[in-house]
């Protein structure tokens, strides 16, 4: 007993002390570079658009948490995790493209599962999770996956493999090193996002014994060269970023279990992510749940998240034009019954201008949304002030 005793202090403490690391800037990192942001797209057709559709189900049981971008055609490729249930060792990492010209998605295709992860790895892998995919301006697709190898999410690790042909084929996944000593209890959920020198900034979370967000500055070969934590007093995760009106970078994050107040928190960086000011709580509300800020022009933001403080039944969208105020809400995409589930909304504007938003449907599929400016126009007219 004693024994064992010993051995969960000296866990304990090598974990405060990789904590203790962990919130610290590398200091031999290089200096900090700007975000850079994708350009604001104009319409291209000026009438409204609005198109729904599912992405074909390949199967499972249960589908969950995906991740787009926009491929250099126009089309768009799309990840999520797949299997009998969440947390079961039959999930599988499923990939499927958009054919802009068609308005289809191919039937979904298996790009890792735990078997291929455990022997990349070199050890015994017990469920995959959250994937999330970029490309780079040398069009190398990256794509980030959550794994754990005994418990719940909080233990997990995070993986990263690459494409040169935009995921025709893949190299072996490496586990991705975020601390020096226990290398746990690292998670994604939102994209990450290029930066002037070649660097990259992917935004993170912890869920062992505290949940907070981190940025991690990764370099252009995949390994982390800084680490900024974000805020420290528990709660608040899957950081969102948007660009403010200059240099403001703000994210907003999920509620997260350990706090009291059920809505989006809300965190303000004056020199792009350096630094973080103290949190604030926005009016909306947030059920533990994920969701997403974009920005459509100069003075206009959209969100869209579950505007519930106990349930997902609802995605909704609201609007802000100004990032420290109040949120408007103009649209309900979904307004289901008690029980049902339509969450973990992703977000990203296609080469001519449309807003694509994929979202779990019930844990059953994938759901697309596409619209465009002139819609978004005509629903903020039409809602209630």
């Amino acid at each position: 007993m004693r024994l064992q005793q010993a051995g969960q202090l000296l866990f304990i403490a090598l974990w405060l002390l990789t904590l203790g690391l962990g919130w610290q800037k590398v200091s031999q990192a290089p200096a900090w570079s700007s975000i850079v942001w994708s350009p604001i797209v104009e319409d291209s057709v000026a009438a409204p658009l609005y198109r729904e559709q599912l992405i074909p189900n390949a199967g499972q049981g249960s589908t969950h948490s995906v991740s787009t971008a926009v491929l250099p055609s126009g089309d768009l490729v799309a990840f999520w995790f797949g299997g009998s249930r969440e947390g079961a060792k039959d999930v599988r990492i499923f990939q499927s493209y958009f054919q802009q010209a068609e308005h289809m998605w191919t039937a979904p295709t298996a790009v890792l599962d735990v078997a291929t992860l455990s022997a990349a790895v070199g050890r015994y892998i017990g469920k995959l999770g959250n994937p999330l995919v970029f490309i780079d301006k040398q069009q190398r697709m990256w794509l980030y996956v959550v794994s754990v190898s005994y418990g719940g999410w909080a233990g997990s690790s995070l993986n990263v493999m690459f494409s040169d042909d935009l995921g025709q084929s893949w190299s072996v996944p490496k586990k991705l090193i975020t601390s020096p000593f226990i290398n746990v209890s690292t998670l994604v959920r939102n994209t990450m996002y290029a930066m002037q020198d070649g660097s990259m900034l992917l935004p993170v979370y912890h869920e062992f014994a505290a949940q907070f967000p981190e940025l991690l500055r990764v370099s252009a070969a995949g390994e982390v060269i800084e680490k900024v934590r974000m805020f420290g007093h528990g709660g608040g995760i899957q950081p969102s970023l948007v660009q403010g009106k200059g240099r403001e970078v703000y994210a907003f994050m999920r509620s997260g279990s350990h706090t009291k107040d059920w809505k989006v928190i809300r965190l303000k960086s004056e020199n792009e992510g350096q630094t973080w000011q103290d949190f604030t709580l926005t009016e909306l509300p947030n059920p533990n749940s994920a969701q997403i800020v974009a920005k459509v022009d100069k003075n206009l933001w959209i969100w869209v998240g579950n505007h519930h403080p106990e349930h997902r039944q609802d995605l909704t969208l609201a609007v802000t034009d100004d990032l420290e105020g109040r949120w408007r809400v103009v649209y309900r995409f979904e307004q289901g019954k008690q029980g049902e589930a339509y969450s973990y909304p992703a977000m990203v504007q296609g080469q001519d201008g449309v807003w694509h938003l994929l979202y779990t449907a019930n844990r059953k599929h994938i759901k697309h949304v596409q619209f465009n400016r002139a819609w978004l126009a005509k629903i903020m007219r039409e809602a209630k002030p």
